[in-house]
């Protein structure tokens, strides 16, 4: 008899939980009151109010439904212009207090209103609206949606792997850790559309397993097309191809790439024109955000009387201004290229031996490596980001001889709930304990990043006898 799906069951559980225990937004009002003046002591109250989460899906809806010239949430939806205005006087976030706006035609993205995520995040926002025009239903949907993109992404990561390493890999198994990992994670897994990134990159890698440069380089292109930040794999494909020699399919890598992120964000590009270019002056101008470890460190020595630091709202998120932010911002990009720079270094010296899979294996390894380098040395460390590397990552720890990766990747993922929401309130006052969850999290996903890259240390030797090759030529 066949064995059940344990893993997979255990998967689909936690994530049906995720979607379907929060709460309408006047349920969420009410009982976050509630809460708030202790006139609740309800235990599922405080379960389904954290569960709810859902004010960055709601900024999505706002921008999908101006985007389509349906009514939509005003708050979200000003001029790159009116925004910066709001970011100087520090004014407090509080949607409800907008109203909803009936526009007399569709709203062009980046040219009448700013959009903080490339012109591919639309791939994410637009599909639930085309199922409801309702904002608790459209979170419903779009979590539904995210759970679906994590659960690809878990199955081609599991194929890419049993293609590279003769060691057994079963998809229940990566299943069962992975919904460990979404527990400990949180929230953010399924209600950021960080999800659809995670499924783009397993694309694009189990292209690079199977030997398909199109797949490879169409995943990647829409990856970067959705994020931008996957852009950091890009260099890691081509080395790849270039140590194998393997000219024809690294020029249809190099076509299928920009091609792919081109196609995806082509509607936007067209209509917005040049405004488009207004969501990379929003990050290039983003502070240190709270739960980086330069803000950390900054947290820090202003809770040991060392300095003097204070948290504004900006830019969507929670930042540090100190005067040593104005050093250390600037600093966390140099660091974070270092960074990334010796990833392919490093990358480059181990894919000079080995067989076809051992090459395949250490492609991937260095694509997690990089992705933990830029969380963790950047001047944004957002929890959601380690959405992109947990499909990959539970694969690659899974199927290390030393289990300590798994135990540094699960651990990064536990403190981030440790961080938020369950001390987030502490961090936002920049007490000293939250500051140092926050440089510990960010700190061991980087140990496990390191120990990726290190010959020996997670899947050296390899002892796979495979060609490596899934999809025949």
């Amino acid at each position: 008899m066949r064995p059940r799906p344990a893993g997979w069951l255990i998967w689909a559980a936690v994530v049906l939980a995720f979607i379907g225990l929060g709460l309408s937004r006047q349920q969420y009002l009410a009982v976050d009151r509630a809460l708030n003046r202790g006139q609740s002591n309800s235990r599922l109250d405080r379960v389904r109010d954290y569960l709810t989460d859902d004010g960055d899906v709601r900024r999505y809806f706002a921008y999908a439904q101006a985007e389509r010239g349906h009514a939509y949430p005003s708050y979200y939806v000003r001029s790159e212009e009116d925004w910066r205005k709001a970011f100087a006087t520090l004014e407090p976030y509080d949607p409800e207090a907008w109203p909803t706006v009936f526009p007399p035609r569709p709203l062009v993205p980046y040219r009448d209103y700013l959009v903080e995520y490339p012109p591919g995040f639309f791939l994410a926002a637009l599909p639930p609206t085309w199922l409801t025009s309702e904002a608790d239903a459209y979170v419903l949907w779009f979590a539904a949606y995210m759970a679906l993109a994590l659960t690809v992404a878990l199955w081609l990561v599991t194929w890419s792997i049993r293609q590279l390493d003769a060691r057994s890999l079963s998809s229940d198994t990566v299943a069962a850790w992975a919904a460990l990992a979404v527990l400990l994670l949180g929230t953010v897994t399924i209600h950021r559309y960080d999800a659809v990134v995670a499924l783009a990159l397993a694309v694009g890698l189990a292209g690079l397993a199977g030997r398909r440069p199109l797949v490879q380089g169409a995943g990647l292109g829409i990856a970067i097309a959705l994020k931008a930040t996957p852009v950091l794999v890009m260099p890691i494909v081509i080395l790849h191809a270039l140590r194998e020699r393997r000219w024809r399919d690294l020029l249809l890598l190099c076509l299928a790439l920009p091609a792919s992120a081109a196609l995806v964000s082509l509607p936007w590009l067209l209509s917005a024109g040049h405004h488009v270019v207004a969501v990379f002056r929003y990050h290039a101008d983003r502070p240190l955000q709270i739960e980086s470890s330069w803000a950390a460190l900054i947290g820090l020595l202003h809770a040991l009387g060392l300095g003097t630091a204070r948290v504004e709202l900006t830019y969507g998120s929670l930042n540090v201004v100190s005067p040593a932010a104005r050093i250390l911002a600037p600093l966390a990009n140099v660091v974070t290229a270092v960074g990334v720079l010796v990833v392919y270094a490093v990358s480059w010296r181990r894919l000079a031996a080995g067989s076809a899979a051992e090459r395949g294996r250490v492609a991937l390894e260095a694509s997690a490596a990089a992705l933990a380098v830029f969380v963790a040395c950047g001047k944004v460390a957002s929890p959601q980001y380690l959405v992109w590397i947990l499909p990959l990552g539970i694969g690659l720890s899974l199927t290390a001889p030393r289990r300590v990766s798994l135990v540094l990747l699960l651990l990064s993922m536990a403190l981030v709930q440790a961080v938020y929401p369950l001390s987030y309130g502490s961090l936002q006052k920049l007490e000293a304990v939250p500051c140092l969850l926050v440089l510990a999290r960010n700190s061991t996903l980087l140990a496990w990043g390191i120990l990726l890259l290190r010959r020996g240390g997670v899947a050296d030797p390899y002892r796979s006898s495979r060609s490596g090759i899934g999809w025949s030529r």
